[in-house]
C-alpha cells in the first residue's frame, strides 16, 4: 500500500511541475510581445512588436472603409525608417505589413504612420 501511495504522490508532483512549467512558458511569451491599437479618421490601426529570430518582428495593420484604397505606410524604430512605401487595401479593406528589426521589443520606440491619398495621417506609437 505504501508503494502505491508513493507512486501516486510522485505522479501528482510531476503534474504540478509540468503545470508550473507551462505557466512559466506562457508568462515568458507574454513578456516578449507588446502591442497598441487605435482609431483615426474612420480607420483602425494596430502596431505590435514580438521577439523573433534574435531580433524583433514589427507588425502593423490597418482596417479601413473599403478595398482598393491607396495608403502611404511608414514604420520607424527610434526615428529610423524600417519600411516606407505605398500599399493598397485588400478585398477586406486591410493593409498588413511586417518588418524585422534588431534588438528586443522593449528596447526601442516603434511608430507606424498610415496616410491615405486624400486625408490626415493615422499614427500609432509603441514603447518609449
Amino acid at each position: 500500500m505504501q508503494k502505491k501511495k508513493a507512486v501516486i504522490g510522485g505522479v501528482a508532483a510531476a503534474a504540478v511541475a509540468v503545470g508550473l512549467g507551462s505557466w512559466w512558458a506562457v508568462d515568458a511569451a507574454v513578456d516578449t510581445q507588446t502591442g497598441e491599437r487605435g482609431t483615426c479618421g474612420g480607420a483602425t490601426w494596430e502596431l505590435d512588436a514580438e521577439a523573433e529570430d534574435g531580433g524583433t518582428e514589427v507588425g502593423a495593420e490597418l482596417q479601413s472603409a473599403g478595398p482598393g484604397e491607396a495608403w502611404q505606410v511608414e514604420i520607424l524604430r527610434d526615428g529610423t525608417s524600417l519600411l516606407s512605401g505605398e500599399r493598397t487595401t485588400d478585398e477586406d479593406g486591410e493593409i498588413d505589413v511586417d518588418v524585422h528589426a534588431s534588438g528586443n521589443p522593449g528596447d526601442a520606440t516603434y511608430e507606424v504612420t498610415f496616410t491615405p491619398a486624400d486625408g490626415e495621417p493615422c499614427t500609432g506609437t509603441l514603447g518609449g
